[in-house]
């Protein structure tokens, strides 16, 4: 039987963040512990991605299946005044944490962190110094790194992966040329070196989140210079993505949740940034009083949070292929291997 992913609410003791001195919705009181939060989840976009944002949201589900007082403001992806509108109003006191994500909530987090000093906030996949803010990060380099160990694997292993013509390339799909996405990039073509050095990896960027079809075309021009296995790695474009690996016959490697069953068969696996489950163990470490506002939780391989999930993918990997990638993670875990970064 197939490893399957075991998420990190179920090891929240063990996982729990650092933090100190937790206030309630604007109050510069300590709750009691145990006492239950209200939570608003601030989206820039639209629930409904199948990926970054809709990970988000199993955690405010959680939250409130735990017995939380729960919200989530969407809004237009190309909108930064409605983003920085909605995030404002959940930041007047009714809400003990106001939640955000991505690089481009960094600046206008920051001016309103400082404009409500005394709401709290939580802001994951980026960076935010303030003394009210909690910050989460994510390795995603080590994450990609056994994404590269996976898809260069199926790239020179017909036996296994019959989809794949053994042509020793590979892909990957960006949304946009920043650095969290070259981050992904970094480890991935560290991954694939480390089974092959001379595999070679393709590279493009959508130039945005949300164009699923320049998604499509980009991979599609990838498996026609041979690609056998493209990982996207651009959001609601890289469903594009998938639908071509299914049309060109081909592997694709889904990102941020398990994708595997949109296009099954063809993705061989979804190399998760377990964005919801690090929501709740935040909100469960301000409701103990651990989190420590101000600053920053990475997690990675060690703590499981961040990896590959095979579930849902008609089982084309191998048992004795996930036993290869797992040894890849130990040594990652260990240090003995260390995967390179784009920051």
């Amino acid at each position: 039987m197939k490893k399957r992913h075991v998420g990190l609410v179920a090891a929240a003791a063990a996982l729990a963040l650092t933090i100190t001195g937790c206030s309630a919705g604007g109050s510069s009181d300590t709750p009691a512990e145990n006492t239950n939060l209200s939570v608003a989840l601030s989206v820039n976009g639209a629930l409904g991605d199948q990926g970054f944002f809709d990970d988000a949201e199993t955690g405010m589900v959680e939250l409130k299946k735990l017995g939380h007082n729960t919200t989530t403001l969407q809004a237009d992806i190309n909108n930064p005044a409605q983003w920085k509108s909605n995030l404002e109003s959940l930041s007047t006191g009714k809400w003990d944490i106001a939640v955000a994500g991505t690089w481009q909530m960094v600046d206008p987090l920051t001016a309103i962190a400082a404009k409500f000093p005394k709401q709290k906030y939580l802001i994951f996949d980026a960076i935010v110094e303030a003394p009210n803010v909690a910050s989460i990060t994510y390795a995603q380099n080590e994450g990609s790194y056994l994404a590269g160990v996976l898809a260069a694997t199926a790239a020179t292993d017909t036996a296994n992966f019959p989809l794949s013509s053994g042509s020793k390339t590979i892909g990957l799909v960006g949304g946009m040329d920043i650095p969290v996405i070259n981050d992904f990039l970094a480890g991935f073509k560290a991954g694939a070196e480390a089974v092959d050095p001379s595999v070679n990896v393709l590279v493009s960027y959508v130039g945005a989140f949300n164009d699923s079809a320049k998604g499509y075309d980009q991979a599609m021009g990838m498996y026609n210079q041979g690609a056998d296995v493209v990982f996207q790695v651009a959001g609601g474009s890289g469903i594009g993505v998938l639908q071509a690996a299914k049309d060109a016959n081909k592997y694709a490697i889904g990102v941020d949740s398990n994708q595997n069953a949109l296009q099954p068969g063809h993705i061989l696996a979804s190399m998760e940034k377990r964005i919801g489950n690090s929501i709740v163990l935040a909100v469960q470490s301000a409701q103990d009083g651990t989190l420590e506002w101000g600053k920053t939780v990475t997690y990675g391989l060690a703590n499981d949070g961040v990896g590959l999930n095979y579930a849902d993918n008609d089982n084309i990997v191998p048992d004795s292929v996930i036993k290869i990638v797992d040894g890849f993670k130990k040594q990652v875990i260990d240090g003995s291997v260390t995967v390179p970064t784009a920051f």
